[in-house]
Order: C-alpha cells, then structure tokens, then sequence
C-alpha cells in the first residue's frame, strides 16, 4: 500500500502538528459565550437564597464545613468574608459573568469569574452535581485559552477600527489559536463519557436494555407522565443500546488522529466521525433534557460541544446550509465610514458566507452589477444611460469631503440620480417579493429620492404656459 507523505514524515513534526497546529478560535469563543450563559443562568436563579446558601447565616455554617468537606486541598474566598460580603461576592459573579458572555475586558473578567464559581462551588459543594463539575473545567479551560479573539465586542470594536483607518479587515491569522485547547476539552469529554460507559457495562440494567425504561419511570427525575413511559416501555432496549454506542464511540475520537501518524486515511475521516459522535451526543442530550430533571447538566455538554468545533465543521455546515442557494450582493459606499463599519459588523454576523459585498463606488464593480439591478426593476432604463454616460466622463459626478453629490446640470433630476449611483436610492415599492437593500450614509442629510417621481427641468421651468 502506497504511504502518504504525512505518514512518512518525521515523527516531531507529527507531534508538533498535533500540538501546535493553527486552526480557528472560533469553537472556544462561542463556547465562552455559552459559558457565561449557562453560568449566568445558574447562579441568577439562586438570587433569593444567596445567604442561604453560602453563609453562616444559612444551611451550612462554618463550624460545621469540617464534618461535611473534605480539609484539604480545598479553597473558597466565602471562608474569610462576613454575611454582608456574600451577598457582594455574589453580584461580582454575576457581573464578570456578563463580561465573559459580552466580550468585554474578557481576560480579567475570566480571572474573576473563575475565582468566584469555584469559591461558590467550593462552600458547599451539597447543591453540585455532574453538570456543575463539568462547568468549572470549562472555565479552566477557557482561562489558559485565547478565547477572546472572536465573538467578543472588543474584537468587533477592533476591526471597525481598523477598516476605518486602513480600509482593510482583521486579517485571519489574528483570529485562530494553538489546538491544544482543543486536545484537552476533547479528552476530558472522553473521559467523561468513557468512564461513565464503563460504569454502565458493569451492571445489570444497561446490558439487558432496561435502564432506560426504569429512568422514565423514578418519580424523582422523570418530566414524562405515567402513561408516556409506558407508552416508551417497548422502546428502552433501543435507546439503551444507542445510549451506550454514543458514548463509546468517543473512543475513536482519541484513536483516529493517533492512527494518521502511521496509517494512511482519508483526509476528511476525523471531522466526518467527529461530527457524527456529536450529532449522537446531541439528540442523547436532548432526550435526557425532555425526559429528566437532571439541572443543568445537558446544556453544560452542550457548551463544551461548541469548543470542539473547527474550520472543517464550519465547512461542512455551511455546505450543507447553503446548498441550492445563491449568494446575496450587498452594495455598499466605500466613501461612508458608517457603510464600512456596517460591512464588518455583517461579516461577523455572515457564519454561512452567504453574503458578497461590493463598493458601488467602484467603476467595475457598478459595471458589473447594474445590469442585475436593471433586470431586477431596480432602476429605470434611462437611469442606466445616465449612468454610462458618467462613467465615460460627460457628466462627472464627484463628491467633496461634506459628501454632496454634485452634478454639473439638470439640477434636482440628475442629483437623484446620482444618489442611486452612489448607493442612497429607494428601491421600487411595486416589487414587494424583491428584498429591500437600503444603504444609508451618516455624512448626508439628504431625503431618500423616489425615481417614480419627476421634478421639471431649470429649462421647462421657464418656458412660458
């Protein structure tokens, strides 16, 4: 069998590639943004037992943390503050929350959110659970991370200053980090759903299909009335058997990128297989969502789903999203500064890269498009001539600093259309099924123009009735 070259290669460069290589921060910044969502969310609902939980004032006082905790290696800053100060501890946490999920003074406010939740989680670890544990290796994670180089507002701010100033984006190297962020989520998930797999095996229940059936049936956890779990009865050897194939297959995502090293496989093979082992993890999620009262715990995995994501799976989903569908020309006034920033902001937000920008103030550009916008009915065919004939240098239309269009005769009449020239025209109301594009400008003060209507000319004007 004929090896590759990678397979061939020299084995550090294979470990420095499976360390090191460049790929987007894209997952970890939408999985910090859920973070702080998530998180958000928990400790939000605890508003009114704040003290109740985390004080002396509450269900577990300080003398009595020694016979419920374990003495070492534990810390919490609720130890050396009064009552008083919970409660101020506990608006900070909410509101270095809000800047993680935001994107503001995102490193430092990590730095305190992260400190918070474990001396929170650490006073009285009697209202934890799985999902909460979960959730504090995230923030780890996220912590040595550089999860603030995308969908954060500072970061946004950034780039329109930059396109502002420079006329040009954010280049994409700055948005993309090291992989091994993403190495250490992936196997601390696998260790999750592996040992979990394991426990399972060992018992009765999971290898004769039952378990799924008695679940749906604890008068604890079940959200399922009676009737719907008997209903389900039948099925609990199928989703018994998928529940434990979901959560062993993480295996492969541990053996597969080891395996490329030393045997030749199919490019696409890891993402293809990663995305499925999600998908599976996802509607596993899901099911125990719609059936269990287990918390938070779903959306927690949920979360740390987001930070496996990477530029293939983006790939692949916005293949799989815009297939069939044709891209939508946006036009835009390169002269606007407001038009500009206006662009990046649609960038960001375009994640299926289905939108083409194009400066109308650009010869070929407008050369380019104008023929769809007259087919379109967007403009009248004698604003096309018009159009032309400034092109080729009879009627010069230019703009001055102020950005008013001036035009060298017909007044009011060829002002209007220079306005669509430039990007600032009405499109017809009489094609309602059309999208409406509208670009506006925060240097001009000038009303929308309306083609349908026409104004004399300076000449028709003076002739006499």
């Amino acid at each position: 069998m004929k090896r590759t070259a990678s397979a061939n290669g020299n084995p550090w460069t294979h470990i420095e590639r499976f360390w090191f290589r460049r790929v987007s921060a894209a997952g970890f910044g939408m999985m910090r943004v859920a973070y702080g969502l998530v998180s958000l969310g928990v400790f939000a609902t605890q508003w009114s037992n704040v003290t109740r939980y985390y004080s002396d004032a509450g269900l577990m006082p300080h003398s009595a943390l020694s016979y419920f905790l374990r003495p070492d290696f534990r810390f919490s800053l609720l130890d050396w503050v009064p009552v008083s100060g919970v409660t101020w501890l506990y608006l900070a946490l909410l509101v270095s929350l809000a800047l993680v999920m935001l994107g503001i003074w995102t490193r430092a406010a990590l730095v305190v959110s992260t400190l918070l939740l474990f001396s929170f989680h650490e006073y009285n670890p009697v209202l934890l659970d799985g999902g909460d544990t979960t959730l504090r290796l995230i923030a780890f994670l996220l912590l040595l991370s550089p999860c603030d180089r995308t969908f954060t507002l500072s970061n946004l701010r950034l780039r329109m200053k930059r396109v502002v100033a420079h006329g040009a984006d954010q280049p994409a190297a700055d948005r993309t980090m090291a992989i091994w962020p993403y190495r250490l989520l992936l196997w601390q998930l696998a260790c999750i759903y592996l040992s979990s797999t394991w426990e399972k095996i060992s018992g009765t229940t999971w290898n004769d299909g039952s378990a799924v059936a008695i679940v749906m049936h604890h008068t604890d956890f079940s959200r399922l009335p009676a009737h719907v779990a008997d209903l389900l009865t039948p099925l609990s050897p199928l989703m018994t058997s998928f529940t434990l194939v979901a959560q062993s297959s993480w295996l492969l995502l541990l053996v597969l990128p080891v395996l490329t090293w030393f045997t030749p496989l199919p490019k696409r093979l890891n993402g293809s297989v990663k995305r499925t082992v999600l998908c599976a993890g996802f509607l596993m999620h899901l099911g125990i969502t719609l059936s269990m009262d287990v918390g938070m715990f779903s959306y927690v995995m949920f979360t740390a789903y987001l930070g496996l994501l990477l530029d293939e799976d983006f790939r692949a989903t916005r293949e799989l999203l815009n297939r069939g569908d044709e891209r939508i020309v946006v036009l835009f006034d390169g002269t606007c500064g407001l038009c500009r920033r206006s662009v990046v902001v649609l960038k960001v937000l375009d994640w299926l890269h289905r939108l083409e920008f194009a400066d109308f103030t650009d010869e070929h550009v407008r050369k380019e498009h104008l023929k769809g916008l007259l087919d379109f009915g967007l403009i009248e065919p004698q604003v096309e001539s018009r159009l032309d004939e400034a092109d080729d240098g009879h009627h010069p239309v230019t703009r001055d600093d102020d950005v008013r269009t001036q035009v060298a005769r017909d007044g009011d009449e060829v002002a209007g259309e220079a306005d669509l020239l430039f990007g600032f025209a009405q499109r017809r109301r009489e094609r309602p099924r059309i999208r409406r594009l509208e670009a506006t400008s925060r240097e001009t003060d000038l009303a929308r123009v309306s083609l349908e209507r026409t104004r004399p000319t300076r000449r028709q004007q003076r002739q006499p009735l």
